[in-house]
């Protein structure tokens, strides 16, 4: 196994515990921004931060161009989500990644206009969490790089003060992000760390994850908090109840999830059908998530590495 150099090491950061990603130098980390962790962590400010900014480029995006149908500005608005390799992160390990691109595009607008909870005008696809769960089409890779981009600005202040604490050489370096107040690509003057003639943007840990496939998990979670109990008190009514219902010696009777959620799954763009059924799953499922699913730690940290080696 190779051993691939980390950006603390190559700027001699020698805290184990610091607030950014310790992202490699030379490959990209399995890791994403997700957007779970963003919408779990208003208390604090970064996140707040980017969610405003990432609802406000999301209503901008489906009330000016999907609802209307206006593809040709809408691709046009989306082509600004370009390369994000600066950050060192998802699937593509020689840090060669293409980013969102003008294909990508494509994929993000078709998708969304091709939601039913879109096309009603739902505000629930207004944020990321929700696109990333119930959008066909747009996922951990494309959700993660679309906040890379559209919060650039907001990661390139954090990866400053990051290296003003650590003594990190900056340069200045041009970027384009989207400004919510202006519902616009901008640019902006920032000073950022350099390595091999790149410029690098830091992530906070706590905001980021490994690989995950939330439709999986919110279909267990459905499985087991709603229609196990819809098929425990007859609500949802089946002819061989032995397959999903484990009657106990004393008489108690007990959902066999497995079984459950085998037989009820839905694929991702199904899945409004158990936001419409049971109300309220959502923001349950987004509890689920928070007490559930951590972010990156340095047990993962390391897995992540040996597994770009």
């Amino acid at each position: 196994m190779v051993k691939l150099e980390t950006f603390n090491e190559h700027f001699g950061i020698i805290s184990k515990d610091t607030e950014h990603l310790n992202i490699l130098m030379k490959n990209d980390l399995e890791a994403f921004i997700d957007p779970y962790h963003i919408v779990n962590n208003l208390d604090n400010m970064m996140a707040k931060k980017m969610y405003i900014r990432s609802k406000s480029f999301l209503e901008t995006l489906n009330r000016t161009f999907i609802v209307p149908k206006d593809r040709n500005n809408g691709l046009n608005f989306l082509s600004h989500l370009r390369e994000a390799n600066e950050y060192h992160l998802g699937y593509s390990h020689n840090n060669k990644g293409k980013g969102i691109g003008p294909t990508k595009s494509e994929i993000i607008f078709d998708s969304l206009r091709a939601n039913k909870l879109v096309k009603a005008g739902i505000t629930v696809t207004n944020e990321a969490h929700n696109v990333l769960l119930l959008v066909k089409g747009i996922g951990q890779d494309n959700m993660s790089d679309t906040l890379a981009n559209i919060c650039r600005d907001i990661l390139a202040e954090f990866t400053f003060q990051q290296c003003l604490k650590y003594h990190i050489e900056v340069k200045k370096t041009k970027i384009e992000y989207y400004e919510h107040s202006s519902k616009k690509w901008v640019s902006k003057e920032v000073q950022l760390p350099y390595y091999n003639g790149k410029h690098i943007i830091l992530v906070p840990q706590f905001l980021t994850s490994g690989q995950r496939i939330y439709t999986n998990h919110y279909n267990w979670f459905v499985s087991s908090n709603f229609i196990s109990k819809d098929i425990l008190d007859g609500t949802i009514k089946i002819d061989n109840d032995n397959v999903f219902i484990n009657e106990q010696k004393d008489g108690t009777k007990k959902a066999i999830i497995k079984n459950i959620n085998c037989h009820f799954r839905k694929p991702k763009h199904k899945l409004i059908e158990y936001v419409k059924s049971y109300n309220g799953s959502l923001l349950d499922f987004q509890d689920h998530v928070k007490s559930h699913y951590p972010s990156i730690d340095i047990d993962k940290l390391i897995q992540l590495y040996a597994k770009a080696s």
